[in-house]
């Protein structure tokens, strides 16, 4: 019979010391949605010219939208 309540608690010590806090993440999903606006904005535009009809999802709410898609992603190391 194996023992892994010592392999359990050296997972848990592990991963206690990889949080981030909320205020950390909010920070980089307020840099990255701006960085994301104004490719989301000319991406928009191109879209209304090139359809002639104005796309579902707005600049604006692109941008938020990408910017919660990556942001997780840097918090997954």
């Amino acid at each position: 019979m194996t023992d892994l309540s010592s392999e359990m608690s050296q997972m848990s010590s592990d991963t206690k010391g990889c949080r981030h806090s909320k205020s950390e993440y909010r920070v980089y999903l307020g840099l990255i949605f701006l960085a994301a606006i104004p490719f989301c904005t000319v991406i928009w535009a191109y879209t209304l010219i090139r359809q002639a009809k104005v796309p579902e999802q707005g600049p604006i709410q692109q941008a938020l939208s990408e910017a919660r898609t990556i942001t997780p992603r840097i918090f997954w190391t």
